[in-house]
């Protein structure tokens, strides 16, 4: 996913945002990082099976897999007559990632119930008209930064999704963060609900509805540089912002999920 970094120097995040319910995860060494991003997307992977609620289903589709950091935590509280296809490109930064969901799968020994499609999601491989039940992705939007190539991969998602399906898409929010002087992670580009409630409706979908994950993570010094150098950030900006990334960290923002129905 495209990402920027910036310093926020505006003040305490607005009314709403402060409002929202959540979990600030501590991750101050590096020796807390896994265990952090582990704990991360567990609660995210809840908050999506707690979206998708008591309809019944049997085919799940996971847009954009990676590696899986929420594939096998969201399939561990799916019913186990649940069947997933888990499609990504594996390109590019996101080489080798199906190979390591693969490793993590048959670790977790959850094999038998993922079929892994290396696919783009404008052009989704293998899979038939109306055969998903669910579609689901987290951080995939914001790889599709043009209104064309968002529109592409709504398009296959309604033609892969049965009458009546479920999509469920989640994203970074670029906010402002609570402390007035802190760094905020962008992204490029920041697709609002209300463009999303536009180009879904566009595109056939309808009953859209925007929930909070109100979990983020806290990075403390050794763990913002590796984050920020993996989202590219230059050098020259680490070494500009030394001090404050020894002070302050870098937190990431809360997700806003976006799901509506065929």
């Amino acid at each position: 996913m495209a990402k920027k970094v910036s310093k926020n120097l505006r003040g305490p995040r607005e009314k709403a945002r402060s409002e929202l319910p959540g979990t600030k995860i501590i991750a101050s060494s590096p020796s807390d990082l896994s265990k952090a991003w582990a704990r991360y997307y567990d609660r995210l992977g809840a908050h999506f099976v707690e979206l998708i609620g008591r309809r019944r289903f049997q085919v799940i589709l996971e847009a954009g897999c990676g590696k899986g950091q929420l594939t096998i935590p969201l399939l561990r509280r799916l019913p186990t007559n649940v069947k997933m296809i888990a499609i990504d490109s594996a390109k590019g930064p996101y080489d080798g990632w199906l190979n390591e969901l693969g490793h993590q799968l048959r670790t977790a020994g959850l094999e038998e119930r993922v079929r892994q499609i290396r696919s783009d999601a404008r052009r989704i491989k293998g899979v038939e008209d109306s055969s998903v039940d669910v579609v689901v992705s987290n951080e995939l939007l914001c790889d599709l930064p043009f209104d064309s190539q968002l529109e592409k991969a709504l398009k296959e998602f309604y033609r892969v999704l049965r009458p009546g399906g479920l999509m469920i898409h989640g994203e970074w929010s670029s906010s402002p963060a609570i402390e007035p002087q802190a760094f905020l992670v962008k992204h490029w580009p920041s697709w609002t609900p209300d463009q999303l409630f536009a180009i879904t409706r566009k595109n056939g979908f309808h009953k859209f509805r925007v929930t909070y994950f109100g979990t983020t993570i806290h990075f403390g010094y050794e763990n913002a540089i590796d984050e920020l150098r993996t989202w590219g950030a230059k050098e020259t900006f680490l070494r500009r912002n030394d001090k404050m990334l020894k002070r302050e960290g870098i937190e990431l923002p809360y997700e806003h999920i976006v799901q509506c129905e065929k």
